[in-house]
């Protein structure tokens, strides 16, 4: 169902037998207990500061966890399945999101697990994604397209009038920030949508499986894009396709990187697998330090 890295050599699964588990990167060996929580796994994150994780479940409830201990700290519920949720880079908010016709998200501290202010958000929400420094938070729906919203308060930012609309079903996981925060990447049925917030304007780029939904994801300097069994790689600024496409036998649900962009990590079937992008593109393309190993790990 979902994955997400702690750190450069971990990452984690949520499953849907409603379980957590975290593997080593290195061998694929598993590390601590596994956490367990209301229902299948949804979405997970993991704080900046690795000491919290967020879960969110088809049992309608977001789970805070205590990442050392693997206990659980707190827990809000839904109207409806939770599928996507974000963690600020603060380490101090949390931003969920529902399929659901009304009361669709969520946002309350990390410690607390209390809403930080009433937040009306659109119906039937795809994703919802955190800015990089924490000060705006995004969503992607159905009906409304994007939409920009303060931390602080709620209030609306920037709204897309509708464009980058997600004709989908999920789950997937459509939203993704540059590193600057100026930049929105949407991806839907075929194309991905580049929101230039600093311009009020937009631009479209057409992706590798037509037919396919996708999910993406981005570390500020490349956009790593799912669509059906394959990921395609593509540079922020120019738009480019990058490196060859990543294939797999089945369907991917979801992908992430991790931190520096080092890692790809593919959830397909019942298999996580971790891809070591250093084999695919130049090292300009990656953030701070990156391993040597070159492996491509099946975790699960």
């Amino acid at each position: 169902y979902s994955v997400a890295f702690a750190d450069e050599g971990q990452v984690l699964g949520g499953h849907q037998d409603g379980c957590i588990r975290q593997w080593r990167i290195e061998d694929g060996q598993e590390r601590g207990p596994t956490m367990r929580g209301g229902g299948g796994i949804w979405s997970i994150a993991v704080s900046q500061d690795g000491r919290r994780i967020v879960s969110g479940d088809d049992g309608n409830q977001a789970i805070v966890w205590n990442r050392i201990t693997h206990e659980k700290v707190a827990h809000v519920g839904h109207e409806a399945y939770i599928f996507t949720v974000d963690i600020s880079s603060d380490c101090t908010r949390v931003v969920t999101a529902s399929w659901a016709p009304r009361k669709t998200a969520r946002i309350f501290g990390l410690a607390s697990g209390t809403d930080l202010f009433p937040f009306v958000s659109p119906d039937h929400l795809h994703g919802i994604k955190f800015s990089p420094d924490g000060s705006r938070f995004a969503t992607a729906s159905f009906y409304d397209g994007v939409r920009v919203y303060s931390t602080h308060d709620g209030k609306v930012l920037f709204d897309s009038g509708g464009r980058g609309r997600i004709n989908a079903d999920p789950p997937l996981i459509p939203l993704a920030w540059s590193s600057d925060g100026q930049q929105l990447f949407v991806v839907g049925r075929g194309k991905i949508t580049c929101f230039d917030l600093s311009q009020s304007s937009s631009s479209d780029w057409w992706i590798h499986k037509t037919e396919s939904p996708a999910s993406v994801a981005c570390n500020g300097r490349f956009v790593a894009c799912s669509a059906g069994s394959s990921v395609s790689l593509w540079d922020c600024v120019s738009h480019e396709q990058i490196g060859g496409i990543i294939t797999h036998s089945t369907g991917i649900r979801c992908i992430a990187l991790s931190p520096s962009g080092g890692y790809l990590a593919c959830c397909a079937g019942t298999n996580i697998t971790v891809h070591n992008l250093r084999d695919v593109l130049p090292l300009t393309y990656f953030v701070g330090c990156v391993s040597e190993h070159h492996y491509d790990t099946l975790i699960y």
